[in-house]
């Protein structure tokens, strides 16, 4: 089994630990809360998570604008949707997981990623403006049993959290039987539009306790509904306040073009979701792929690197927590694709490395997920990263380093997974190039001044040997080109 007695025993001591801590915290005991981190601290078997849990008691202790929002979690949750956070995330997917996925790297001599994203249907009720998933095949979903089969493999490899992406997910009523029937270990986020969370369907998120919405937004009204559809905007609110009257754990996502980007990347549009009661928000970059790619729709290095001034900011200043795509790469070292961090299993079985590289090799319907994470497509990426030079402010094949993409397709015969996927490749590679150089131009100087001595000095949290091995061998290159 995944989880030794071993685990299980610790996991049950773990939880009665941390409930009670969190059950302080939640009754405004706020002093609780450097405990709680404190215990996390010394349950995690990764010295990267003990050192972590020890600066964030730290941050309490000083009052730091970001641990609020763990204070709204504990005291703003429903207690079951609270109860299923620490058992199923904290204590499982942080605290436990990592042990049982170093265990089994060395008895099966493979790289395990910590999550993984499934897209159980690219089947969906709007016609989003550029959204990848529009021209995928909807007419060979992986049935309710091969997904419980998938989860149960990653569950065998010590992986505990699953993005849950599309698609439309809630398209899928029986997605509600497999996230009860992992409710003992899972945790599962959920990338939705939010249209068909209805009461009924918050209750029954409630019930289980472990399933967290997160919604897409586009920044303000008439963005949002310029790209989702009249009257879109008033929806996600609407399903925002249900979601908060019920103590589910909720979020936004949030897609960065051209269009869009003054707006998101203002304090008006945080302080609007913190308003929504919104505890999680991530933004992703648009991407030329999937419908009718448009490189005049994805913002500019400009406005990326303004957003990664932003995030920046509001990370010292509002209580949410923020992921930004592609700007984090320090934080993830680099990029997560290929089964580095995580693998995109799509409605048909086929596994991308990323979910938004729309290229395959193998298919989970005709291989373990084993041999798909030993695959030599999957090994060949982890082993370029960090893709060219060490700046992992650049971290992404598809728009940092488009020509390492176009190469691997190439030498391992991907396949596009869908009609139009080969274009990002083809005719959109000059301007994707040309994209990627200026980004170069913008993020180098940031990299060099500040950026990789921040990091330097966060791998001294971790014990693997082989991680910073990468990355000094290819920061020795990088420096010695630069003096060149």
């Amino acid at each position: 089994m995944a989880m030794t007695i071993y685990d299980r025993l610790k996991g049950i001591v773990s939880y009665k630990l941390l409930e009670q801590v969190a059950k302080m915290a939640s009754e405004g005991d706020e002093s609780k809360l450097a405990f709680l981190f404190e215990t996390i601290s010394r349950l995690s078997p990764a010295k990267y998570h003990r050192e972590t849990f020890h600066d964030l008691a730290e941050m309490v202790r000083v009052d730091h604008p970001f641990v609020g929002v763990f204070r709204r979690v504990f005291q703003e949750l429903h207690p079951n949707c609270r109860k299923k956070l620490i058992m199923n995330f904290l204590v499982n997917f942080v605290v436990l997981s990592r042990g049982v996925r170093d265990r089994k790297e060395k008895e099966l001599d493979i790289h395990i990623p910590n999550f993984m994203v499934i897209s159980p249907t690219m089947r969906c009720n709007l016609h989003c403006r550029g959204c990848y998933a529009g021209e995928y095949d909807t007419s060979k979903d992986l049935s309710l049993e091969e997904l419980d089969d998938l989860i149960k493999q990653a569950k065998e490899l010590g992986m505990y959290f699953f993005t849950i992406s599309g698609g439309e997910a809630f398209t899928r009523p029986d997605l509600f039987e497999l996230w009860a029937k992992h409710s003992d270990e899972c945790y599962f986020q959920v990338y939705t539009n939010g249209t068909l969370i209805t009461d009924e369907v918050a209750d029954r998120l409630v019930e289980l306790g472990n399933v967290a919405p997160v919604i897409s937004i586009e920044g303000d009204k008439a963005e949002t509904d310029a790209r989702r559809g009249p009257g879109m905007y008033d929806r996600i609110m609407a399903t925002f306040k249900r979601l908060r009257e019920k103590g589910v754990l909720y979020g936004f996502s949030a897609t960065y073009t051209s269009s869009s980007a003054d707006y998101i990347a203002s304090d008006a549009f945080i302080e609007e979701m913190l308003r929504a009661g919104c505890k999680v928000g991530w933004f992703f970059q648009y991407i030329p792929t999937g419908e009718n790619p448009d490189l005049s729709y994805m913002a500019t290095p400009e406005q990326r690197a303004k957003l990664h001034e932003k995030v920046e900011e509001w990370r010292n200043k509002y209580p949410i927590f923020l992921g930004d795509f592609w700007n984090d790469g320090p934080y993830v070292d680099g990029c997560m694709a290929g089964g580095e961090r995580y693998l995109h299993v799509i409605s048909n079985g086929d596994v991308e490395p990323c979910v938004f590289v729309h290229f395959a090799v193998d298919n989970i319907r005709e291989k373990s997920l084993v041999e798909i994470l030993n695959s030599p497509f999957f090994r060949a990426i982890r082993e370029a990263q960090p893709y060219d030079d060490d700046n992992l402010l650049r971290p992404c094949l598809i728009i940092d380093h488009p020509w390492l993409l176009r190469q691997l397709v190439e030498e391992y015969g991907a396949r596009p997974t869908h009609a139009g996927a080969e274009k990002v490749i083809s005719e959109l590679a000059e301007g994707v190039d040309s994209y990627a150089l200026r980004l170069k131009e913008i993020y180098d100087p940031l990299w060099n001044e500040k950026g990789r001595e921040k990091y330097l000095r966060s791998l001294s949290k971790e014990e693997k040997q082989e991680m910073r091995d990468r990355f000094l061998k290819k920061s020795c290159v990088s420096s010695t080109s630069e003096k060149r």
